[in-house]
């Protein structure tokens, strides 16, 4: 599930000691995220799947883990995706609040 690995990447993103990714359900949050049909989200999603594909990448591998320095450079040259990853995490957040 793409928000699933949005979430993990974006906690990767922050390093420890400011956030551990072992103390969070990243599946749960991913659902709840994806459930709550939540504009934003899905909006974010949107917008890094086309940027991911535009970067080339293969459009597979959003539903795995995301690593190497192709998915790094992405992020690192475009901070609007990080925001997208934000959006998917307070829209996780926003539907978690509200369940």
């Amino acid at each position: 599930m793409i928000a699933a690995e949005a979430l993990r990447y974006r906690l990767k993103l922050v390093q420890a000691p400011l956030v551990q990714d072992d103390k969070w359900n990243v599946e749960e949050l991913a659902i709840a995220s994806v459930t709550a049909a939540d504009p934003q989200v899905d909006g974010a999603i949107r917008r890094i799947a086309e940027s991911w594909a535009k970067a080339g990448l293969e459009p597979t591998e959003l539903c795995v883990p995301w690593s190497g320095p192709a998915v790094d450079e992405l992020f690192e040259n475009r901070p609007d995706l990080v925001d997208a990853l934000d959006d998917i995490l307070r829209g996780a957040n926003r539907a978690k609040r509200a369940a």
